[in-house]
């Protein structure tokens, strides 16, 4: 067969037949060339005979995907595995007909780490967190690819896509994808985790710390709101440093009110991990006034209430239903700042100025983790430098002594 050195604009003017196809071969590598069908269809391939003396032919890529000189890469690759008896053919029909249990679709096996992990494990606000960000960010870009097929690159790909429009979105992607990869792992379909060490947009702590002036405007718009029972949730979020919804999914039976206890149960908690809080007076107080007809005040103990509506409703905070809790109080959060003419406020910033509060008023780091529920020190350090008011008024009582 006559062969001549192919280049990109030989290609490019090489007519479909009538019928059939065409083959024109290189004349650099014997047995790559380019195959026309009469449709106009142009595809690399290679030609040539594996053990046994079987000739194979090949097809490498599609000529308007995949570049020249990648092409000739590719096809000496295959040229040299047949010569060391190999047969290039036959492995990629068997790599694609690997059954779906030893190597899933990516999507598929996402699904099946979300029923079968986060449900299991999570709270329900990570769970649906997590279900969003696979099916949004993730499965858009990795959900038709194998495990196997998936490397960092494309790990990273899937992150810069997402970063354009939600680079923080595009960090926990990441960190989904690599949670998911490491059950791979620990399942034995995969022997790495390429999500490790991919790369991450950096980011930034955000610390915002309600002022005493701010403080004081929430206390009087709290107390005029007609809503209430939105009301005690931010007071309650306020006294207690408890994230949302800790407080939202709060239960009479976890309090103890004449001790001023209330211990969250694992499955509510960030770290699924019990959680013990002492309660102050005034938070004890805002508890007892939402004590229900028929539960004795001052004990937080499970005891047989009216089943009625709100009455018999194990939540402190019950929602619209009979069985039900709030589940946000969103709205009601907006509004109460933009009344309290509170700025640039989050629901979660409440936490901080519990924090902050005590750090200022020379708690140690460790009490102030405690309260939260921190298990890592690490997390409570980001309030250190809260402590150099209460620093700087100990060395003031040293200096008047010694001076």
């Amino acid at each position: 067969m006559a062969r001549i050195r192919l280049t990109k604009r030989l290609v490019d003017d090489f007519l479909a037949p009538e019928t059939g196809q065409a083959f024109l071969w290189d004349a650099e590598i014997p047995g790559f060339g380019v195959r026309v069908t009469k449709q106009g269809g142009k595809a690399w391939i290679v030609q040539c005979r594996v053990r046994g003396g079987k000739q194979r032919r090949i097809v490498i890529g599609r000529c308007n995907k995949l570049a020249l000189d990648r092409a000739r890469i590719e096809a000496r690759k295959i040229i040299g595995a047949a010569e060391l008896g190999q047969d290039p053919a036959q492995e990629r029909r068997e790599a694609r007909e690997v059954k779906p249990d030893t190597d899933p679709v990516f999507g598929d096996f996402a699904d099946r780490w979300l029923d079968e992990v986060v449900a299991k494990r999570n709270r329900a606000g990570t769970e649906k967190h997590r279900r969003l960000l696979v099916k949004n960010h993730i499965k858009p870009h990795l959900g038709d690819k194998r495990l196997s097929e998936i490397g960092r690159k494309d790990i990273e790909d899937m992150h810069h896509a997402v970063s354009e429009k939600f680079p923080v979105a595009a960090n926990r992607a990441v960190s989904v994808c690599s949670a998911i990869l490491s059950a791979a792992v620990r399942w034995e379909l995969l022997e790495r985790n390429p999500a490790l060490q991919a790369h991450r947009n950096s980011e930034e702590g955000r610390e915002r710390y309600l002022m005493p002036d701010e403080l004081k405007a929430l206390g009087k718009a709290l107390e005029e709101s007609p809503a209430q029972d939105s009301a005690d949730v931010v007071r309650l979020l306020l006294l207690t440093g408890a994230r949302l919804g800790e407080v939202l999914a709060m239960r009479w039976d976890q309090l103890d009110l004449a001790a001023g206890v209330w211990t969250k149960p694992a499955s509510t908690t960030k770290q699924n991990k019990t959680h013990r809080v002492p309660l102050s007076e005034p938070a004890v107080k805002v508890l007892k006034k939402r004590i229900p007809a028929g539960k004795k005040a001052g004990d937080g103990k499970a005891r047989t209430l009216d089943r009625s509506a709100k009455k018999g409703n194990p939540w402190v905070f019950p929602g619209e239903g009979v069985d039900g809790h709030m589940t946000t109080i969103r709205t009601f959060w907006a509004a109460i700042c933009k009344r309290a003419k509170i700025k640039s406020a989050r629901i979660h910033d409440l936490r901080h100025t519990f924090a902050s509060l005590l750090v200022s008023a020379g708690e140690s780091l460790p009490v102030v983790g405690a309260l939260l529920g921190h298990t890592q020190a690490k997390t409570t350090s980001r309030y250190a430098h809260l402590m150099d008011d209460a620093l700087r008024a100990a060395t003031e009582k040293v200096s008047k002594i010694a001076g």
